[in-house]
């Protein structure tokens, strides 16, 4: 409701008291229409119905501004006020802010049509070329400049939103490198847990009891190395490019205590709740370190000293992970500001194991729920 105040009622009132002021002070007439010698307060009439039109320019531009033009056109037939020009400049501002591309264009087509005529007819009827171009510079800053303003601004954030994305998307391949790397690096280990048993069975003289647990050792190494290495191939034929970051250090289920420990520091009030979670395959453990180190780090930066609620637990062949945090009054009126691309990373992570993550905001908490696949035996 306040950002509804503040991008449509206050432009229009404000407008308003602004017309009425150039009303009162005389500043109409401006035209020098013939036989359009009609009182100061005549003029409020079409200007409230004006502003009444910028009510609905961003919803409506196309309809405000058809609705503004006929108030224009009364305005005009009492001699016209400075005033209607502040009306015309916001809803021409609005068509091009807000309209589709085929409005936008009409418009722009029927304003040069129109700054042209009037222009042409103006000097010819006045016989003096300088008359004619004075019409086409006034006209041309009311008409054209809020349409180029509004394109301009448009194309500012459309800009904004590409660069945006690129960041994003950068943050993406990064994370796919390190989460690649860290995979590189556990099943390097795999490996080496399968030469030692393998080389430890082959040195010594043949014993069925050793041998069985010897081959038991590296059947279960080689089965978690497999499962970490198609977790690599999804990364793979993600197209991660290789990206100039630092290694990550490996977090796992273990460390989440760290994290805790670190956010309580910081000055959160966390509550732990986890239930009956197995061992998880490296990757998805990883992954939901990443989770939870992401949920605590915005919790910290956007809601400092709240009570956040972590809670990680098995449900049925998926686990799942939850972080819940209340905002402070602060965040609920003016969000920090964030390129949200830790948010990209995350699901990302998720999305690449088969699981899906949601970040939203419920009443006065924000809550982040994750829910990733655990391995089949």
């Amino acid at each position: 409701m306040r950002e509804l105040w503040r991008k449509v009622y206050v432009p229009a009132v404000g407008t308003f008291a602004a017309g009425v002021l150039l009303d009162v002070v005389g500043l109409t007439d401006v035209w020098s229409i013939p036989h359009a010698d009609a009182p100061e307060s005549w003029h409020l009439a079409p200007l409230a119905a004006g502003c009444l039109a910028m009510l609905g320019s961003r919803r409506r531009p196309m309809a405000a501004l058809a609705a503004g033009t006929g108030a224009f056109a009364v305005d005009l037939v009492l001699g016209g006020s400075i005033a209607f020009i502040l009306v015309m400049f916001d809803l021409l501002f609005s068509v091009g802010r807000f309209a589709s591309p085929r409005a936008r264009a009409a418009v722009t087509t029927a304003v040069f049509v129109l700054v042209g005529t009037a222009s042409v007819v103006g000097g010819l009827a006045a016989g003096q070329v300088r008359i004619g171009v004075f019409i086409c510079l006034q006209l041309t800053s009311v008409l054209f400049v809020p349409l180029w303003w509004a394109a301009n601004i448009r194309q500012q954030q459309q800009i904004g939103a590409l660069d945006a994305e690129r960041i994003a998307r950068e943050a993406v391949v990064a994370e796919r490198a390190a989460m690649a790397r860290d995979l590189h690096d556990v099943i390097a280990a795999h490996l080496a847990t399968t030469a030692m048993h393998s080389g430890a069975a082959l040195a010594a003289p043949p014993e069925t009891g050793r041998d069985r647990a010897a081959l038991q050792a590296v059947r279960t190494s080689s089965l978690e190395a497999l499962e970490e290495m198609r977790s690599m191939i999804l990364l793979l034929r993600a197209d991660a490019a290789p990206a100039d970051r630092s290694p990550v250090l490996p977090g796992g289920l273990d460390r989440l205590p760290d994290l805790v420990s670190a956010a309580t520091a910081a000055g959160l009030h966390v509550e732990v709740s986890a239930g009956g979670v197995p061992a998880v395959p490296v990757v998805v453990a990883h992954t939901v370190y990443g989770i939870v180190r992401e949920a605590l780090t915005n919790a910290g930066k956007h809601a400092p000293g709240s009570d956040v609620t972590l809670d990680v637990r098995q449900a049925g062949a998926r686990i799942t992970v939850t972080v819940t945090n209340t905002l402070t009054t602060t965040d609920l009126d003016h969000p920090a500001l964030s390129a949200g691309t830790g948010l990209w990373s995350i699901r990302e992570r998720a999305a690449l194991l088969g699981g899906d993550l949601t970040a939203t905001r419920d009443g006065n908490r924000w809550r982040v729920h994750a829910s990733l696949p655990l391995p089949t035996a």
